[in-house]
């Protein structure tokens, strides 16, 4: 095996590290078994990039391997995690995982990722024994990284996230989850680059004159291709890097023109009164619609909201069930297993009906997914649903039609496979959609 060592190949090793967690804690949007094996491949591949280029591994096998065992490594370290999370003492703290839990998946991703990669790529002169004794050292040096990384969360993680939002609202692991890729992964990528290395032996024998003319063969070649090849190595990460940091500022930039229309486009003035409320009748359809019967129809008030950032006016609010004709309909909060909701905003004036239609204040819809709230149009009128978001058929991810009828907002919400929409047509003959 050819070697390159030097300070240059210890600064790749860990810019590899560094670029493989940017690219991990700003993932790509993937699903399914893509995004599964996403941290590990990407990790596996630019570990590949340093021993090709710095220690001049040309064998296909031993690369592949790399990149095999590194990207079943983080599914097996995940996935295991969890699992142990009923069995490892301390493993949950308030719900949340805690260091022994953490420590165990890291040693599971450890076991499966070192071992086989230093085994592979330890030096000739190296024996097994040796290898596996630094392998096993390695596995012990993951878990306590990986613990101590995710406990940096609040701190460390925090601001990563800060400076690459990955989301609109962050998740609860989402700082310990960027602290432990910004750590774990260079600290790894160096202790492979230290028990893969081999110990350069000076030999007695030669004398200054060989090496002399050892020097003199190519000098300046060997050193100006180590730099020239340092430089592309370089600026190939940081080109790698920006791929991924590039989309989320620029997502952030698209959240923050959001937030400010949001705003923008928010009336003025909460002191308002309804000047002619429904009632439950006039609001909701209280009869068969096809296949469907209504259930026991609820009314409420919603008081003003003086809140800074939540500011809203009093509004009517109507509510009901529908279901299949012939089954039982159960009544709050209590519901049917299969259901369709309907609920009738009436505020004080078109402007705030508009605005919440827009800006639904009871429904999460990210800034980063446009057909979350997409306009559509069902018969002959605008409305808008999240039916270009969404597998036909799920009802744990609802399909709803939400639309502004001059001071009213109108939402109906499947709860069930069967997504009939005549509920959708007959609302929308009583109250027409005023989005043009």
């Amino acid at each position: 095996m050819k070697t390159n060592e030097g300070i240059l190949s210890w600064i790749v090793l860990a810019l590899v590290g560094l670029t493989s967690a940017i690219l991990c804690i700003a993932q790509p949007p993937l699903r399914g078994w893509l995004n599964i094996l996403y941290v590990g491949t990407a990790y596996g591949l630019l570990l590949v990039v340093y021993f090709a280029v710095c220690r001049g591994v040309r064998s296909i096998a031993r690369l592949v391997t790399m990149v095999g065992v590194s990207a079943v490594a983080w599914p097996t370290a995940y996935f295991g995690a969890f699992a142990g999370a009923g069995y490892i003492p301390g493993g949950m703290v308030h719900e949340d995982p805690a260091f022994p839990l953490i420590a165990f998946g890291g040693v599971l991703g450890g076991i499966v990722l070192l071992v086989p990669a230093i085994l592979v790529f330890r030096p000739i002169s190296r024996g097994r024994t040796a290898a596996l004794t630094r392998a096993l050292l390695g596995v012990l040096l993951s878990g306590i990284v990986g613990g101590i990384a995710w406990n940096l969360g609040p701190t460390l993680g925090a601001t990563i996230w800060g400076l690459l939002p990955t989301a609109p609202l962050p998740q609860p692991e989402s700082y310990s989850m960027s602290a432990l890729f910004f750590v774990w992964q260079p600290v790894m990528a160096l202790f492979i680059g230290w028990a893969t290395s081999e110990r350069r032996k000076v030999n007695p024998i030669e004398t200054s004159e060989t090496h002399a003319k050892a020097a003199a063969r190519m000098p300046q070649t060997n050193g100006g291709l180590r730099q020239r090849a340092f430089g592309l190595v370089l600026v190939s990460l940081l080109a790698l890097s920006l791929t991924r940091i590039i989309p989320v500022r620029l997502r952030l930039a698209h959240r923050e023109h959001v937030a400010a229309s949001k705003t923008q486009r928010k009336p003025l003035y909460v002191d308002l009164a309804v000047a002619q409320p429904m009632n439950e009748d006039e609001a909701l359809i209280l009869k068969n619609i096809g296949d469907y019967q209504p259930g026991h129809a609820v009314k409420s008030v919603e008081p003003v909201s003086y809140e800074k950032g939540s500011e809203s006016p009093p509004d009517f609010y109507f509510s009901t069930l529908y279901t299949k004709a012939g089954e039982m309909v159960p009544q709050w909060p209590i519901a049917p297993k299969q259901y369709i909701s309907v609920v009738i905003q009436q505020y004080p004036n078109g402007a705030w009906a508009q605005y919440f239609a827009e800006y639904p204040p009871r429904m999460y819809i990210s800034p980063d997914n446009s057909k979350q709230h997409a306009l559509v149009t069902q018969f002959n009128n605008k409305v808008r649903s999240d039916q270009l978001d969404r597998s036909r058929g799920q009802t744990w991810y609802p399909l709803y039609y939400m639309w502004q009828s001059g001071d009213c907002v109108i939402t109906v919400e499947y709860h069930t496979s069967d997504e009939n929409l005549e509920l959708v047509r007959a609302y929308l003959e009583k109250y027409p959609s005023s989005i043009r």
